[in-house]
């Protein structure tokens, strides 16, 4: 028996059972009579130590563990207490491969003609307002809008989302002193107005008219990736300038696409750094659409995948790497209001099967179990009338 050994807990299917008497109390009528009890007697498992042991494959060993109230022949009487079963929520978690770093790269094209004067440094933050490339000593300064500049604005273009994309930074950048503006689709007076000192302040002609080469347009603040141009280099239009990416650290994970069920946003996650230092996460979004793997070899067995965005709750306490490998462990697997025990309360049968040893009114009997879910040292079991709050033998 194995599973993978990236798994913190992992659905089992168990072989069949044997299914418990009819008092709840032993697993057949064949393991109750004297011969059954001999066979009882020698077909016990040692306790595993954690359900980690047995989502890794670990071995499974038969030892004799005497029932209690029985004289032990061997003169060692084994410790043990009893443990509740419990009514939870049982989760599941798998080791990911992620990459740490700031997301996605996007690049930015110059739209001006003449001379590249002016690059940022790599890393370097740049907000709304201030410049990410200067052409010919002019500022070409960061706006945010998530729609590229396709035309000019100006007083009688047609109404238009861009419009208003421009105005709102317009208002956020304090070129509408009196709050003359409307921000919405059309592009008036005001409009023009708010352009022209804008343009006044950045060295630009007061023309009033908003030309797709003015400005980058990125959903919000950047982060300087790579530069793909250098001081002196002529710009034209279209040639590229550098990348850039989001500010915030994240974790991107390539999950395969049959766990996509079992990740939410919020879902809290573990993440290991290089260097052994570990921090935490949530997911902050789960791709809906899987990308086949394996470079598009259609001869590799590798699983589709979904994209997932893990937020870290200190970006701080991850240092300065960027694209640097990272193990997530990443909740794969839920189990809802089921029954479970601990691992060690696990019983195995040389014919096949588990048990675990039930408490009730003083007595103690096998109840043949089947298994489900293994998470956070438990188990998920079904089978023999097990109730919320049944005592089941564990060792001490």
């Amino acid at each position: 028996m194995s599973t993978p050994e990236t798994t913190r807990g992992e659905p089992y299917q168990a072989p069949p059972v044997m299914a418990p008497s009819g008092d709840g109390h032993g697993p057949s009528s064949e393991a109750g009579g004297p011969g059954g009890r001999r066979r009882r007697r020698g077909r016990r498992a040692a306790a595993l130590a954690a359900a980690g042991v047995l989502a890794a494959g670990a071995a499974w060993w038969t030892v004799a563990r005497p029932q209690a109230g029985r004289d032990d022949p061997s003169g060692n009487q084994p410790a043990t207490t009893t443990a509740a079963v419990a009514a939870r929520d049982l989760r599941a978690q798998e080791k990911v491969q992620g990459t740490l770093g700031y997301g996605d790269t996007r690049a930015v094209a110059n739209q001006r003609q003449g001379t590249i004067t002016w690059l940022p440094e790599e890393g370097a933050v740049i907000r709304r307002g201030q410049a990410l490339y200067r052409v010919d000593g002019r500022p070409v300064q960061l706006f945010y809008g998530r729609l590229p500049a396709w035309r000019e604005l100006s007083v009688g273009v047609d109404d238009g989302p861009d419009v208003r994309q421009l105005e709102r930074n317009l208002v956020a950048l304090g070129y509408d002193p009196n709050r003359v503006i409307t921000v919405d689709d059309h592009f008036t007076s005001a409009t023009r107005a708010a352009v022209k000192r804008w343009q006044e302040v950045v060295g630009l002609d007061q023309t009033g008219v908003m030309r797709p080469g003015d400005a980058v347009w990125q959903p919000g603040a950047v982060r300087v990736g790579e530069l793909k141009a250098a001081v002196g280099d002529a710009a034209r239009p279209g040639s590229p300038v550098l990348e850039v990416t989001a500010t915030s650290r994240q974790v991107a994970i390539d999950l395969d696409a049959r766990r996509q069920p079992y990740v939410h946003a919020g879902d809290p996650v573990d993440i290991e750094l290089p260097g052994g230092r570990t921090t935490t996460g949530r997911v902050a979004s789960v791709g809906k659409v899987a990308t086949a793997s394996g470079d598009g070899d259609p001869t590799s067995d590798s699983s589709p995948t979904v994209e997932v965005t893990v937020s870290l709750d200190e970006p701080e306490a991850t240092g300065s790497l960027d694209q640097a490998p990272v193990d997530a462990y990443i909740t794969t697997e839920v189990r809802e209001h089921v029954l479970a025990v601990p691992v060690n309360a696990l019983l195995a049968l040389a014919e096949g099967g588990y048990a675990i040893e039930v408490e009730r009114d003083g007595r103690r009997g096998l109840v043949g179990v089947t298994l489900g879910l293994f998470a956070d040292g438990m188990v998920e079991v079904e089978g023999g009338g097990l109730r919320a709050g049944d005592r089941v033998v564990v060792p001490a």
